[in-house]
């Protein structure tokens, strides 16, 4: 009796095994993706697009650059470094677009950056969600 429970038991973890095979390595295709990035003609930095259900998860914010003195000023958590050790911000120029400019550090005292060269005062940059913005630009996770 005991070598046809434990045959039974052998024949159905086969089967049930079996009927998995394929699923973990098959391919999927997302229908709809919140986020893509598009190339822009001329540019070797494309514009990253985030639909407004994506906006509202990440609880995407931004705020306008300033100018104090002959210098230009943005929140610090603006701010990012690439792994070539290349400052940036995004810039937001329409509702769910972002597309990355190089800026140059002055200095960072408290919450703000103090910039030699960057975007134009009164250009809004993110300012919360900028790692998902790289991550989209990188297709990290993706």
């Amino acid at each position: 009796m005991r070598r046809k429970g434990r045959a039974a038991a052998g024949l159905i973890t086969v089967l049930l095994v079996s009927s998995c095979g394929g699923t973990v390595t098959d391919k999927y295709a997302v229908s709809h993706e919140p986020a893509h990035i598009e190339e822009v003609a001329g540019s070797d930095r494309p514009r990253v697009i985030l639909e407004a259900e994506a906006l509202k998860r990440i609880a995407l914010e931004t705020a306008p650059v300033k100018k104090s003195a002959n210098l230009l000023v943005v929140p610090s958590a603006a701010v990012f470094v690439d792994p070539k050790g290349k400052w940036w911000v995004y810039t937001n120029p329409e509702t769910g677009v972002f597309i990355r400019h190089e800026i140059k550090i002055q200095r960072q005292a408290g919450d703000l950056a103090y910039l030699l060269s960057g975007p134009a005062a009164g250009t809004k940059v993110a300012t919360v969600g900028v790692p998902s913005l790289y991550g989209v630009e990188e297709e990290i996770g993706h």
